[in-house]
């Protein structure tokens, strides 16, 4: 198995505790990479905000366990846009692809277009950072939990 492309590309993780009420007294955002993150590692990746279908962002907040019981030590979710729409969703593990490079890597980002939106993606990577499972979906289509779930537990089983 090879190592995931763009592992180790910089992208911006979103404080989950930020507010517009808070702005002045908590960070918004430091840079990660996903080589960052340990262990059994599930990505979600998002085109951001803006109609997007944004319910998955609340389905995976309001998951989480059941990722974790499907074998996944840590849940990324990855939006190619709109940093401060995101920002305090809860969301412990929330990243921009700013630069667009881990989309790039990963053939998500939309041919032709200059758009910083990603294409619908859940890629499992075992602990050594290789990708272990991956299933694609259509930009605008909402996924239900069992479709995100599914690739955890087929990856990690």
């Amino acid at each position: 198995m090879a190592k995931l492309p763009g592992i180790d590309a910089k992208l911006i993780k979103l404080n989950p505790d930020w507010s517009v009420d808070k702005a002045a007294s908590t960070p918004l955002e430091k840079e990660v990479s996903i080589n960052d993150f340990k262990g059994k590692r599930l990505i979600i990746t998002l085109p951001g905000a803006g109609g997007f279908c944004n319910k998955e962002l609340d389905l995976v907040k309001d998951n989480m366990p059941q990722f974790k019981a499907a074998g996944a030590d840590e849940v990324i979710v990855v939006v190619g846009t709109d940093i401060l729409t995101n920002a305090g969703r809860g969301l412990p593990n929330l990243v921009q692809d700013v630069d667009q490079e881990f989309g790039k890597a990963n053939k998500l980002a939309l041919g032709g277009l200059r758009s910083r939106y990603l294409q619908r993606s859940v890629i499992a990577l075992n602990g050594n950072g290789e990708q272990v499972a991956r299933e694609d979906a259509e930009l605008l289509g909402c996924r239900p939990l069992t479709a995100l779930v599914d690739v955890a537990k087929k990856a990690f089983a």
